[in-house]
């Protein structure tokens, strides 16, 4: 299992700096330099932790080619590293790249849409971070993605997965005439009643170039065995932590980053919405989702998405928002929360009337006591 360290997830707002990509919006320029000043001018001259020693994470288009390549080596050193979670807990993990995937899974259902969602995926995070770094040699931090800027350009143009050598490759292999998949959510129990439809995207199959190309997943599915038209093998365990050995299945979509996690969507977040209240599920459903099911393959199944290394950069940019919306009032919004250790609160939610904006709260029939 990764430890939760409550200080590091109470401090990284304060200790990460971020990079915005080039051609942002003028106000996201000017939100990002407000929150890089406000970072700054809330640390010490003098430490462990000053302005001059801040850890940077930086977009993935503005690397350089050999930044990069360590970084795809690194996350190929992970997944040849032997697990070392519990085998009672996942058997099925073979690597220290699965042990991440395995502790998603286990606590799936206490860290999304629930109180927990934004500090403790920054908190996992973190600790892929440091298993880069401490265990696989890699000198950088983990990049992002800021899928505004790439949600109306063609996907090839992209360098984090237009297929290259220096890209965590590319789409899955085209499949035509898909019906799309129902992405279904564990609230309380998974079924088409709660689900969202996800319309095909321009792949659907295995991956099929990059520097992935071989890579294999071991653990999940937890909620699907047929995802948009291409067959996945059911996990011999009903909680997906089984060895269920296969290739990376990618079915790319910007028309879902176009209506879930334009600059529109991510500006009015940053600047309108004051209240953590408001701002965990708009973001929650919004962006959030948008990137998940861009990516598709294992990001349509809510458990398992970390089995795609392209997981991390979506996260790191959902971290990334959140901690500038914290910082443009870090007074009443650092230590802001919403919601319990329950997913969405709820016994019994109608998920689709939530999405719908009909209901933005459970009624008393369905919230927790």
């Amino acid at each position: 299992m990764l430890a939760f360290n409550p200080l590091v997830t109470a401090l990284a707002a304060l200790i990460f700096l971020f990079c915005q990509a080039n051609a942002n919006p003028p106000l996201m320029q000017r939100l990002v330099h407000e929150y890089q000043w406000k970072t700054k001018q809330g640390l010490p001259r003098q430490g462990a932790c000053t302005p001059h020693n801040l850890a940077v994470r930086r977009e993935w288009s503005t690397l350089d080619v050999e930044t990069r390549l360590e970084y795809i080596e690194a996350v190929k050193c992970l997944a040849r590293l032997p697990s070392i979670i519990d085998p009672e807990l996942a058997p099925g993990a073979r690597s220290r790249f699965d042990d991440f995937q395995a502790t998603h899974i286990r606590h799936t259902r206490t860290i999304h849409a629930t109180g927990s969602f934004f500090a403790w995926h920054r908190h996992f995070v973190y600790l892929y971070e440091k298993a880069l770094r401490e265990e696989c040699g890699y000198t950088g931090y983990q990049p992002y993605w800021e899928w505004s800027h790439w949600a109306n350009l063609p996907i090839t143009a992209n360098p984090l997965y237009d297929g290259s050598n220096a890209s965590l490759s590319g789409n899955g292999v085209y499949i035509p005439n898909r019906n799309g998949t129902l992405q279904l959510f564990p609230i309380p129990n998974p079924s088409p009643d709660t689900a969202i439809y996800t319309p095909p995207g321009t792949g659907g199959g295995y991956i099929y170039d990059g520097p992935l190309v071989d890579w294999e997943l071991h653990l999940g599915p937890v909620l699907y065995s047929y995802d948009n038209g291409q067959y996945i093998p059911p996990n011999p365990r009903p909680d997906g932590l089984g060895y269920n050995p296969r290739p990376l299945i990618r079915d790319f979509n910007n028309t879902l980053l176009q209506q879930g996690a334009s600059w529109d969507i991510i500006l009015n977040m940053l600047v309108n919405v004051t209240d953590m209240h408001e701002f965990h599920p708009l973001f929650f459903q919004g962006p959030h989702l948008a990137g998940h099911i861009f990516i598709s393959g294992v990001d349509n199944d809510i458990f398992t998405s970390p089995g795609d290394p392209l997981f991390w950069f979506h996260h790191a940019q959902v971290d990334r928002i959140w901690t500038i919306w914290q910082a443009l009032d870090l007074e009443t919004r650092e230590y802001a929360l919403d919601g319990t250790l329950t997913l969405l609160n709820c016994k019994n939610l109608p998920f689709r009337r939530i999405l719908a904006g009909e209901l933005t709260v459970c009624d008393d029939s369905t919230a927790q006591p």
